[in-house]
């Protein structure tokens, strides 16, 4: 009888062990599962705050490309109404110079005519 006794014993101890050890296996898995949760968790908001960032950059870059190109455009206009004035200012002074040039000329005839004038008189 007391070999049964002993074999119960030793079979409610290995019980107890097998039980022991399920219940740490458990609670292994739960810890795995809590940290495969918060690592998951931690995943996604990176990534909504990697997206957020680039939505601004994004958002930011086209709102510079926009600013930039109005620039240019406005500067453009600018360099044209300049090129305009310019090439107006150039044509009239032109005009003005081959006037003078013509005037004197013809100042030069008219000396000349009464140079001469006086010189046969």
């Amino acid at each position: 009888m007391a070999l049964r006794t002993e074999l119960e014993i030793a079979h409610h101890e290995r019980q107890r062990q097998v039980q022991d050890a399920l219940s740490g296996a458990h609670n292994e898995v739960q810890q795995v599962r809590a940290t495969v949760l918060t690592l998951r968790e931690s995943l996604e908001q990176a990534q909504l705050e990697r997206e957020a960032a680039l939505k601004t950059a994004s958002t930011g870059a086209q709102a510079e490309i926009a600013q930039l190109r109005e620039t240019v455009a406005v500067l453009r206009t600018e360099l044209e109404r300049i090129t305009g004035e310019h090439a107006e200012a150039m044509q009239q002074a032109a005009t003005s110079h081959r006037s003078e040039v013509m005037q004197l000329h013809e100042t030069i005839r008219v000396l000349r005519d009464a140079l001469e004038a006086n010189t046969h008189a």
